[in-house]
């Protein structure tokens, strides 16, 4: 193991001898969660069934989509694509709007009356009609004219196919198939304000249909949805995503019926959103770089030419921060002050959010995720030709991301069970294994022991935990982590820990490094870059620099008990080359001036919080 250990503690807090550590540690416990597994997959992709995939001419169905998540080959676009890597478990997360409806029209087995739409209908070019008709069929959504695509007879046929393919695909203890479906509201009068949410079920029971934006724009209703269905024992919980395009509504102050937020409403938001999406095909939603001025990675995988669809920017730092995680775990300790529960404390995943039916988060093997609109059988269109959606280039955005869970086995009750505590984490794409624990006292006693994992269960709690009452004799938390590359990516350049507080009535936010590989100083605050190896002409890089391993502690040398706190891990690989390099080197095209040839891949732990 490699490790570079910061933030020591002072003679006073020098660590416990091990015996008498071992001593004051209770025992393992039967179903010692030191055995957990870390198991990966990717709760947010849409097939066919999905209005929006339809309407990009997107064939595949949910079959497909589990077939590709387990590795097996699947036709796309006339292509055969595959995994180099496959899955441990899946959620399809078909719009539940119109569910299905929309393919059916376009196969011509489902009439929708009304000028233009038999043409938008039988088009099957890609370009401007495909947008046309995605655009109409959204609008629907908001009330406009969508005769035929609103039968809940076919809604329920389609929804009733949904549960039938998870059923036949998950293998309790080899590949875990979740139902799930997508609740979709965007609010045209907020600038086209995303409020969407993917809502999983735990299983084996199901509702007789899913809960669309056409049966109410308000994410209350989906949440009282969902407790009705929890009195029948039917189980789920709502993952919020794409924060950067709420237009600052997914982390606001009040309600979405523009009331003050309540004490009650905090606790119900908070029972039924556990997590938040941080990454995906349509942005990273981390963080701001105006908002986060002394954070030197916080740029990442932002949408092109602003934070918005079409490259738009938030109005003014208010609706940022009601956009992004970073602020809106900010906000949720600030209001913690006042109603006593924090609405916005959650864990962390990663998602594709593709409209492929592929979950192809690998950048040396990307077919495309968005249907006709990023056909690489069109290459010259994809690396230069502006995305009506992006305002750019899709070549901009990376192949993200995914979700890795630590569960004892790989079941839906296990994995379900881990969400639910949020002891996941996010990564943009590779499958780096990420620990983190926070406790009072030091680590160090049995850091290097094979049973470490075991230990630190019993001395601290995990991610998405919350650290308990501080004993008196110990003056801060002290955090441990591991992490380790994925084998079929980049090495590790660094561990960060992202510490937010509230101090004074402010919220505050520092990022410090802690672990990092060797050969590298410290220059006026900021640790010095790894190095860069990606050869952009040959679409290559070498693990020549960074670390396979990193693992150590670190104690918080700024700790105030009397104040409301939260810290995450962030682990960076080196630099490697994006999916549109490769591409570039395969058909000899030109990157589009202003694309990034490479980025720096990464993992997001869900917090540790203290409460005063």
């Amino acid at each position: 193991m490699s490790a570079q250990v910061l933030g020591g503690c002072s003679a006073a807090d020098a660590p416990v001898p091990l015996a008498e550590a071992e001593a004051a540690m209770p025992a393992a416990p039967a179903g010692d969660p030191g055995e957990r597994q870390v198991f990966f997959g990717d709760l947010h992709l849409h097939t066919s069934l999905s209005l929006d995939a339809a309407a990009s001419r997107t064939e595949t169905l949910p079959e497909d989509a589990y077939r590709y998540a387990r590795g097996e080959p699947i036709d796309y676009l006339g292509r055969t694509i595959q995994r180099r890597a496959a899955l441990d478990f899946l959620a399809v997360t078909d719009h539940a709007e119109y569910l299905g409806n929309v393919r059916l029209a376009m196969r011509g087995e489902l009439d929708v009356p009304g000028e233009g739409w038999a043409e938008l209908l039988a088009d099957r070019r890609p370009g401007a009609t495909m947008f046309q008709l995605m655009t109409r069929v959204v609008a629907g959504i908001r009330g406009e004219d969508t005769r035929g695509l609103s039968n809940p007879a076919l809604v329920n046929g389609a929804w009733n196919g949904v549960i039938a393919a998870a059923e036949r695909y998950n293998q309790p203890g080899r590949f875990t198939a979740f139902v799930a479906f997508e609740y979709s509201p965007t609010l045209q009068a907020e600038g086209s304000a995303h409020l969407h949410r993917n809502v999983i079920f735990r299983g084996p029971d199901y509702p007789s249909m899913p809960f669309g934006a056409t049966d109410s724009m308000k994410p209350e209703a989906l949440w009282a949805y969902a407790e009705a269905n929890r009195e029948r024992g039917i189980e789920s919980l709502m993952i919020p995503h794409n924060s950067n395009l709420s237009s600052g509504l997914a982390f606001q102050y009040d309600d979405f019926y523009g009331n003050p937020m309540t004490r009650a409403y905090a606790a119900n938001r908070s029972r039924n959103e556990p997590l938040v999406e941080i990454t995906q095909n349509k942005g990273t939603s981390e963080a701001l770089p105006e908002l986060s001025p002394d954070d030197e990675f916080a740029a990442f995988e932002l949408l092109p030419g602003g934070h918005g669809p079409g490259g738009s920017t938030p109005a003014g730092e208010e609706e940022q921060r009601g956009s992004f995680v970073r602020y809106g775990l900010q906000r949720g300790l600030e209001l913690a002050e006042n109603l006593g529960v924090n609405p916005f404390e959650y864990g962390f995943v990663g998602a594709s959010d593709f409209h492929s039916g592929a979950s192809a988060s690998e950048e040396d093997n990307f077919p495309g995720g968005l249907g006709m609109g990023d056909d690489h059988g069109d290459p010259r269109a994809v690396l230069q030709t502006d995305s009506p959606v992006l305002g750019a280039p899709n070549s901009m955005l990376s192949a993200s991301g995914i979700t890795g869970v630590w569960a004892e086995e790989n079941t839906r009750a296990a994995l379900f069970a881990a969400l639910q505590r949020r002891e996941v984490y996010a990564t943009s794409g590779p499958r780096m294994r990420v620990r983190l624990f926070a406790g009072w006292g030091d680590s160090m006693a049995f850091e290097d022991r094979a049973d470490w994992a075991s230990r630190a269960y019993r001395w601290g709690v995990p991610m998405g935990g919350t650290l308990a009452a501080r004993p008196r004799s110990d003056n801060a938390p002290t955090l441990l982590v591991q992490a380790v590359k994925d084998p079929l990516s980049g090495n590790l350049d660094r561990v960060q820990i992202v510490k937010l507080w509230r101090e004074g009535g402010q919220s505050h936010e520092k990022i410090y490094d802690v672990l990092w590989s060797p050969g590298r100083r410290i220059v006026n605050g900021r640790l010095q870059p790894v190095g860069n190896t990606v050869d952009v002409a040959r679409a290559s890089y070498t693990n020549t620099i960074g670390e396979p391993e990193l693992f150590g502690s670190w104690t918080d040398p700024d700790f105030d008990p009397a104040q409301s706190a939260l810290y995450y891990a962030r682990v960076l690989e080196i630099p490697t080359p994006r999916w549109a390099t490769y591409l570039a080197k395969q058909t000899g095209i030109r990157l589009k001036e202003g694309t990034p040839a490479w980025l720096q891949e990464r993992a997001w732990t869900s917090p540790i919080f203290y409460r005063p």
